[in-house]
């Protein structure tokens, strides 16, 4: 089974930081949010096709492969969507593949479920309290999926899906929605045509970041990333992979080569890049 990962997008709602470095190279608790992904598909695949964008921070951050999982690169140049994102990769792909978008985390036993799921094509679904800023789904008895972008539905997509190759046929056909080409665009595609599209539900909480919720879903993120992390101290108040003396930083993810001195940081994502003495932040994304 081949597993393709898309992380080309530019990040626009974490500027200034993804100027500096991709969204999921953004480190939590020492470890790129990427190989937190690239670990729950150990063992569950055999190939990881990373869609990347024009630079090459992700090849040399991961090589070709990671814990035994072998790892290819498609690039991206001009970020047009999830569903351009999959054409540009559409020679290398399996009969069936897995896609998970850079930015999202779903536990080894939701992906197992989808891999497992009968259907042409299958969903991951996760129930929200507010699902305005989402794509929603409706879906019948069995967890057959009935039409995509519906209105009176608490279930979005979770941006986990099991697809066959055929769904790049349809893209090709399909003009953007909006100003972008989106991967639903070609299951909707599908459902249309008869094919069977089903669903998994994920379990809460939903790491995924970087979206409406602005730096408030980045801390969240780390919070729910502790348990996957390895040898973090419990207690410890932030994610902080920088060189920093007497600083004062609370759930936070701070990172960079420069180094911090005196200063108070709380509930924000900051990219040091100089040495840095007596700054305060709160509630702010931002380059130092």
């Amino acid at each position: 089974m081949q597993a393709v990962i898309l992380t080309a997008g530019r990040g626009d709602r974490l500027r200034p930081v993804t100027d500096r470095v991709p969204k999921s190279l953004i480190p939590f608790w020492g470890k790129p949010f990427l190989a937190y992904i690239f670990d729950s598909l150990v063992g569950l695949v055999d190939e990881a096709v990373v869609v990347v964008a024009a630079d090459e921070c992700v090849q040399r951050t991961f090589g070709d492969s990671w814990r035994g999982l072998s790892l290819r690169y498609v690039v991206q140049p001009d970020p047009g969507g999830t569903g351009d994102a999959l054409l540009h990769a559409r020679d290398i792909l399996d009969e069936r593949f897995l896609v998970l978008l850079g930015d999202t985390l779903a536990p080894p036993e939701t992906l197992q479920a989808v891999l497992e799921r009968q259907g042409d094509a299958v969903l991951t679904l996760i129930e929200v309290d507010d699902p305005h800023n989402h794509s929603r789904v409706g879906i019948h008895n069995g967890l057959v999926v009935d039409n995509l972008w519906v209105d009176n539905s608490n279930l979005v997509d979770a941006g986990i899906t099991l697809l066959p190759r055929i769904i790049c046929d349809y893209l090709e056909q399909l003009p953007p929605r909006g100003a972008e080409l989106r991967l639903l665009q070609g299951v909707e595609a599908l459902l249309e045509d008869g094919l069977e599209v089903r669903a998994v539900k994920m379990p809460g909480p939903w790491l995924q970041y970087g979206d409406h919720e602005g730096v408030a879903g980045v801390c969240r993120v780390m919070n729910q990333l502790r348990p996957y992390a390895e040898e973090v101290d419990p207690a410890s108040p932030a994610s902080v992979d920088i060189t920093h003396r007497d600083c004062q930083i609370i759930n936070s993810v701070v990172f960079g080569p420069g180094q911090l001195y005196g200063c108070t940081i709380r509930n924000s994502l900051i990219y040091c890049e100089n040495p840095v003495e007596g700054r305060t932040a709160d509630g702010q994304i931002a380059v130092w």
